[in-house]
C-alpha cells in the first residue's frame, strides 16, 4: 500500500488515510452495482462550475474532471 504524506493532516484522521490512496483510486473496477446517467436536454448546457472560481482554478477543475472521467473514476 502507498504511504500518504500526512504531514498536513490532523492525527485524528490518520485512520482514514487509505480512503485517499492514489493507487486505489486509479484502479478501475469492471463491475458496478449502479450505472447512473443524467439525461440532459440537447439545447441546455450544464454550468461549468457551481460557484465562482478563479480562471486558474476553473482550468485545474476542468483538467481533474476530464482525467477522472476518462479513467471512469467519476
Amino acid at each position: 500500500m502507498e504511504i500518504s504524506d500526512l504531514s498536513n493532516v490532523s492525527s485524528k484522521y490518520y485512520k482514514f488515510a487509505n480512503i485517499f490512496s492514489k493507487v486505489k483510486a486509479e484502479i478501475s473496477t469492471s463491475y458496478c452495482f449502479h450505472n447512473l446517467k443524467i439525461n440532459l436536454k440537447e439545447s441546455v448546457q450544464p454550468p461549468v462550475a457551481i460557484y465562482s472560481l478563479l480562471a486558474s482554478e476553473q482550468d485545474t477543475l476542468k483538467k481533474f474532471i476530464e482525467k477522472n472521467l476518462n479513467t471512469e473514476f467519476i
